[in-house]
């Protein structure tokens, strides 16, 4: 599918900026590294001391390492040189240390690590500990880049020890990114996680915002093995503002690869395609060339997914032979999973399973538990296919125990939070934070009399703006009081108000009671005299005209009508059902006339009532809250289902409403009730009872009562 104009345009404005912004960049670290560099020349042809032509020597090197490394190489033997013939033992071990680190840089790691192991010798020689320090530092990302990891550790862990009696907080950041790598390669995420913020922490206490590209980095990379493609993409993006904003161009090329690797996971291999080439760009111009192993692998992958396999081949190949020239053995495994996961797609199995084999050897030296474990499954399926079921149960076996073994680990890290341990934070700073409040307190002993007035004045000016800020709050205060007291008096008038409406309730069955009572009583007896006279009328009809008898039998049915009309009206007046039949009868009633209506489905269950009926008030009482609570239902639950539930007992009475609607926040109902609800306690309250409501969001609603009875 090709992309629309207007977006390939956008895309190919933003490859310029960022190739304006990078080369820019790079022009700018080069103008700052030589005005350096012929500042230090200048000095060197005028000094004659030979210690430090020696120091001015070893700058030279450092400065040039990375855009120089053949010119800074030439300043480090010359220091080198000079220092053993003087016998400084300290210039030849800082000599050694840059020697080691342009080799390191040029991906000779073999010769690297014999060079730092010298100059290590020398500072144990002269007792120098931070010398000690820095050469164990370098070793462990040598012993790791070239696959021994239980030398990483054991150099790693020294180092870390070291810096932390030197009191050294820079460089124990560093340390705590090496050997989270370590941890990494281990699969034990949580512990890399942890000392990964560590560092972070100890970078945000010295603000020491050049160095949080590293932090970042490593914590990119940590998420991308955890499958966290957001939080990677994260750190990723703050990585590349920092580099970009330090003219930090090396790091810039790692990121580039990093953040390759995450549109990968996310099948935007295009994309991804993109910032490898970046990041090429970017080591070549900084005659890197032979770390360019890592971008081969992912391109290789891109190409295998987008099912450009003879550019797969062409990319896998290329890592591998440039790993194997270097001796590097870090990522060699994960090449070989690559160039055999392409052959196993093709379904040339065997030739999957020569480098599945080769990975598995690298790997399993290499004590990396992830890609091990990769293997093993690997293995078995292409064993499986194959139809070497011996072999392939064997590596099914062994790929269990490991995957076993591994799923604490990945819990314990996919559950560490951002706000890390800060108490253990700030024990491993303490003597950090000392220090800088020393130096701070000593600089303002310095300017403190100079600044008297001015801090009088500040504290005048706090004291007016702290008075202020009482009144202030003072007045907010007795506003809220006010506010609170017209809230509860509002309370107490609706409190008498549901009183008042109780009382006429009350007043109005009252009323319907003696209504009734009247009509049976005083016209309803009126009417059965009247009906007497007649009757004693009919008695004599004979004597009567026999054109008077239709008459007086119209009358007689009329009288009739109206005694049976009087009955109806006063036992429709006493309550209807409720009245007559009793609590149970009248919710059956209910129930019956709601699911005529097709909108909720009702279910009344009833245990211990026999044929004594309870009192008249309570009776009417709880139809009221039971009708009530039916009404909130239909208004508010969504609910399709009710169940009524009551259970009499010798002296209490229990009654559960229950619906499967949409439930709410008792909390937020507790704040603002309405008065239906207010009702239905209102009610309860009057029968000595008790209320619960027990609910919540999407999960329905019961309430249950329960109320004395004699």
């Amino acid at each position: 599918m090709q992309l629309p104009s207007n977006v390939m345009k956008r895309i190919y404005c933003h490859k310029l900026v960022l190739l304006v912004i990078l080369i820019s960049s790079i022009f700018y670290t080069r103008a700052q590294n030589n005005i350096a560099t012929d500042s230090l020349i200048q000095k060197l042809k005028i000094c004659s001391n030979d210690s430090v032509k020696v120091t001015y020597l070893n700058e030279l090197s450092w400065l040039n390492r990375i855009s120089k490394s053949d010119s800074a190489l030439k300043f480090a033997n010359e220091a080198k040189s000079i220092a053993e013939r003087i016998g400084f033992k300290s210039g030849i071990a800082t000599s050694l240390n840059r020697i080691g680190e342009i080799e390191r840089i040029q991906d000779n790691y073999n010769q690297a690590i014999t060079t730092f192991n010298k100059a290590l010798q020398i500072e144990k020689e002269i007792n120098n500990t931070y010398g000690i320090a820095r050469a164990c530092g370098q070793l462990t990302l040598l012993y790791t880049n070239v696959g021994q990891t239980e030398k990483a550790f054991i150099v790693g862990q020294t180092t870390i020890k070291l810096y932390k009696e030197l009191n050294n907080l820079p460089a124990l950041a560093n340390a705590y990114d090496r050997l989270a790598v370590l941890y990494e390669y281990q699969a034990k995420f949580d512990s890399a996680l942890n000392l990964a913020y560590s560092g972070l922490e100890i970078r945000k206490q010295l603000k020491d915002t050049a160095n949080f590209i590293y932090s970042y980095m490593n914590l990119a990379n940590l998420y991308l093995k955890l499958q966290n493609n957001i939080k990677s993409l994260e750190f990723n993006s703050k990585a590349i503002e920092l580099a970009t904003k330090f003219n930090d161009n090396v790091n810039l090329s790692r990121v580039f690869t990093n953040i390759s690797l995450v549109y990968s996971n996310q099948k935007q291999y295009h994309t991804a395609i993109d910032y490898n080439y970046k990041s090429i760009e970017i080591k070549q111009s900084l005659k890197q060339n032979k770390s360019v192993d890592t971008n081969y692998d992912n391109l290789g992958y891109c190409y295998y997914c987008l099912g450009e396999y003879n550019k797969a081949i062409q990319f896998y190949t290329k890592s591998i032979e440039l790993k194997e020239e270097i001796g590097k053995k870090e990522g060699l495994s994960t090449a070989y999973i690559n160039i055999g996961n392409l052959f196993f797609s093709t379904k040339k199995y065997d030739k999957a399973l020569f480098y599945y084999k080769k990975g598995l050897a690298n790997s399993e030296t290499n004590s990396n538990k992830l890609i091990t474990l990769e293997l093993y499954q690997n293995i078995y399926k292409s064993y499986s296919i194959t139809g070497q079921l011996e072999n392939a149960v064997s590596f099914n076996d062994k790929y269990l125990t490991l995957r076993d073994s591994l799923d604490a680990t990945y819990r314990n890290a996919m559950n560490l939070k951002e706000n890390y341990q800060d108490e253990q934070r700030k024990g491993q700073l303490l003597e950090k934070d000392n220090l800088i409040n020393e130096i701070k307190i000593k600089r303002k002993n310095i300017m403190i009399m100079s600044l008297l007035g001015g801090m009088i004045l500040l504290i005048l000016l706090f004291f007016t703006f702290l008075r202020s800020y009482r009144l202030k709050q003072r007045t907010l205060l007795a506003e809220k009081n006010y506010k609170i007291n017209e809230q509860k008096i509002k309370e107490l008038l609706k409190d008498q108000e549901l009183k008042s409406m109780s009382a006429m309730l009350e007043g109005q069955e009252g009323e319907r009671k003696r209504i009734a009572q009247d009509l049976h009583d005083r016209l309803g007896s009126m009417l059965s005299m009247v009906k007497l006279h007649f009757k004693s009328v009919e008695e004599n009809i004979q004597a009567l005209r026999e054109n008077n008898m239709v008459m007086y039998s119209k009358a007689n049915n009329l009288l009739d009508e109206a005694c049976e009309e009087v009955r109806k009206i006063a036992n429709d007046l006493i309550s209807g059902v409720l009245n007559k039949f009793g609590l149970i009868p009248a919710l059956n009633n209910l129930k019956e006339s709601i699911e005529a209506t097709g909108q909720l489905k009702i279910e009344v269950f009833n245990f211990g009532f026999d044929e004594n009926r309870l009192e008249y008030n309570i009776e009417i009482n709880l139809y009221r809250i039971i009708q009530e609570l039916i009404s909130n239902i239909l208004k508010h639950s969504k609910a399709s289902e009710v169940s009524i539930q009551l259970l009499k007992k010798e002296k209490r009475l229990n009654i559960v409403v229950e619906d499967n609607g949409i439930g709410f926040d008792v909390n937020q109902i507790k704040n603002k009730k309405g008065i239906g609800l207010r009702n239905i306690e209102s009610r309860v309250d009057t029968l000595n009872g008790e209320l619960n409501i027990d609910t919540g969001k999407g999960a329905g609603t019961t309430i249950t009562i329960e109320i004395p009875i004699n």
